[in-house]
């Protein structure tokens, strides 16, 4: 479906990577590529900056102060109440706006 490629951070609802694998995206979640308690610094970053992915979190206090020259990409998820489904909705509407054409950061919320 896309050429976009993302890990979901551990406080993303793992089934979120169910539904998006579903509509061919490339997507996983850290605790399956990373393990448990990955650190933010130390394991997250470097990894979405080799493999130029796009994190998608809601930890807004980290990942949302960082610069962009921190991370390849971000997607912030304000709303961490939202249902896995809403998720993968959300970001499938990202893939749809942004075709191609997405880098930086972004803000995901029950809208999208």
């Amino acid at each position: 479906m896309s050429e976009w490629r993302f890990p979901l951070d551990e406080n993303i609802d793992p089934k979120t990577v169910t539904y998006l694998r579903k509509e061919g995206v490339d997507v996983e979640h850290v605790r399956d590529t990373l393990g448990e308690g990955a650190d933010d610094e130390a394991g997250i970053l470097p990894y979405v900056r080799e493999t130029d992915r796009i994190i998608v979190t809601s930890d807004v206090s980290g990942f949302g102060a960082l610069t962009s020259d921190s991370h390849a990409s971000v997607v912030l998820l304000h709303d961490d109440t939202m249902a896995a489904y809403s998720v993968a909705a959300g970001i499938l509407a990202m893939i749809e706006a942004y075709g191609n054409q997405f880098s930086g950061r972004g803000q995901l919320d029950p809208w999208w």
